[in-house]
């Protein structure tokens, strides 16, 4: 963080000239983040001439009641400052675009230090009031994926600002953006935010604040408890929330240990004591941010939420991901790490578990593995490698229960054999070479195992499929998705921005609102919730016809 800044400098701008506003932005109330959270901040352009009420944008949407109201009927962000937080914050800078601040108006030219509280500006037909800096809440970490968000973008004056509406009418992108009076050139948005956040207990200039008759009734109120109760309030619920944000933290890599020539197992430990210490769950996975824009997901072997272990095979073809481990990490070195999320588990009705492994996908099933044995559930491991045998130690400790098959000493792995001995209520597990899979799921259909009772895990996400038509509802666009191609590619050609960053199904970046229509699900980069009302762009698709809110 840079040094607190001398209110001096926070005062009496030159007046802005007149600028064009580049977009106006609308959202509807979602669960977000994998979360019971409600949120609007995921809001799409607007083309064409929008209406503004006295409340602002008649499509747009509150969570929270007192984030909208007279003065507080838009808000404007400036997008120069998304440059300043991708190169502050390198990890989250494929979320910084255009948008993600929840505004609904942005422009290029005015931010916080240049524009007065009461200013009063044009813009088309409509007329504005600044009326006080956004208070940023806890939202902010969980959509940027940084624990301090909201506490790092008041401190440093990147909130936006409030308008309240003093003409009613219509506006479109390209309209100018106009000073047309300052009463107040003293109080920028970032003078007030000085004595918000950073100097709590000046009891002058809080004085001169409470005065300001054009400073929105939330801000001013404030200031005035402040002066009655002679102390200031707690910032940390709104700041932080009700409890510690888990979606992302910092853990040490503090083992990374050879098991084969191309398989290594690597250890992390959080560096902050988790609020709850609990087991890995069966097949659970974390994303791993590896550096810039580079998110990867990858099965956890087991461990705890404080201390878990990941095997990881370095990929001939690797995208970057396993090649970053394996080559550019050490002990000691600390990665941003996501929430540890169970996305294979086992069927808990299931008399039976066949577990079936080729290679690397062996990472998939050791923590359910480990469950079975401790509970004394009944269960079978089938373990093909070509020659070197990962994880030797967890294999071992599954003793009869565990036959591994080497290629390299001729033992060969009989697919239908295995699969036809399963009773009525046996399921299937397996995860491993394409071929593997392929097999394991010809041999259930002629054995008659239900589809219900077969489960695969892929590394790699096949984002072909059947072609599909996608219907952008705000754009009144409808485009056709090939079969050999990805939504995110169809959308892209027709010029729509889009955030992405793994491009396989980890990350979760290039999320778009479904409004209507059926999707099928790929990767990983999507919570259950979510999946309702949200579909990945870069692996999942469409079926038949879809309505998107783009």
């Amino acid at each position: 963080m840079p040094p607190t800044p001398d209110p001096s400098t926070l005062q009496n701008p030159p007046p802005f000239r007149p600028h064009p506003l580049l977009q106006l932005r609308a959202g509807k109330v979602k669960k977000v983040f994998g979360k019971a959270i409600e949120s609007a901040i995921y809001k799409i352009p607007l083309s064409g001439t929008v209406t503004i009420t006295p409340l602002g944008i008649p499509s747009d949407e509150h969570a929270f009641e007192q984030h909208g109201g007279v003065d507080k009927a838009l808000l404007h962000y400036s997008s120069r400052h998304y440059s300043a937080w991708k190169n502050e914050l390198p990890g989250s800078a494929h979320l910084f675009s255009v948008g993600a601040f929840g505004e609904n108006l942005y422009s290029e030219e005015i931010d916080e230090m240049t524009v007065c509280i009461g200013d009063r500006i044009s813009i088309g037909e409509v007329l504005v009031e600044v009326s006080e800096p956004r208070a940023p809440c806890y939202k902010l970490n969980h959509r940027f994926e940084v624990k301090d968000m909201a506490k790092r973008a008041q401190t440093l004056f990147r909130v936006g600002w409030m308008y309240r509406i003093i003409t009613a009418g219509e506006v479109k992108p390209g309209d100018m953006i106009t000073l047309v009076e300052r009463p107040y050139p003293t109080w920028t948005v970032a003078r007030i935010m000085y004595y918000l956040y950073h100097v709590k207990d000046d009891v002058e200039r809080m004085k001169e604040i409470v005065d300001l008759s054009l400073l929105g009734f939330a801000t001013k109120g404030i200031f005035q408890a402040r002066l009655d109760k002679g102390v200031a309030e707690n910032q940390d619920g709104r700041m932080f929330g009700d409890e510690a944000m888990d979606a992302w933290n910092e853990f040490q890599l503090v083992e990374k240990r050879r098991e084969t020539s191309q398989v290594t197992a690597f250890v992390f430990e959080a560096l902050d004591e988790p609020k709850e210490i609990v087991p890995v769950e069966p097949g659970s996975h974390v994303r791993l941010k590896l550096g810039g824009k580079l998110v990867r997901a990858y099965s956890v072997v087991g461990g705890t939420s404080k201390r878990f272990e990941l095997g990881i095979a370095l990929a001939e073809q690797s995208r970057g991901g396993s090649k970053f481990l394996h080559e550019q990490t050490q002990r000691g070195d600390v990665l941003t790490v996501g929430k540890i999320t169970a996305s294979f588990p086992l069927a808990q009705d299931a008399d039976h578990h066949i577990i079936i492994a080729g290679g690397i996908g062996i990472t998939s099933f050791l923590a359910a593995l480990q469950h079975l044995q401790e509970s004394g559930k009944s269960y079978e491991l089938h373990f093909a490698v070509a020659e070197e045998v990962p994880f030797k130690k967890h294999i071992a400790a599954l003793g009869a229960n565990a036959i591994v098959y080497n290629k390299s000493r001729g033992q060969r792995l009989d697919i239908s054999d295995i699969v036809s001995r399963a009773g009525s209520n046996t399921h299937l597990y397996c995860c491993g070479p394409q071929r593997l899979m392929d097999g394991v799921e010809a041999a259930a259909k002629q054995c008659g195992v239900p589809d219900s009772a077969v489960h695969f895990e892929q590394f790699a996400v096949t984002t072909s499929g059947d072609p599909f038509t996608a219907e952008l509802r705000e754009s009144k666009k409808t485009i056709e998705v090939g079969g050999t191609q990805s939504l995110l590619d169809a959308l892209r050609a027709v010029g729509m921005e889009v955030d992405s960053s793994c491009e396989v199904g980890n990350c979760g970046s290039c999320r778009v609102n479904v409004c209507g229509g059926r999707v099928e699900h790929k990767g990983t980069g999507l919570m259950e919730s979510e999946k309702e009302g949200m579909m990945l762009s870069c692996v999942s698709r469409g079926v038949g016809h879809v309505v998107l809110e783009l």
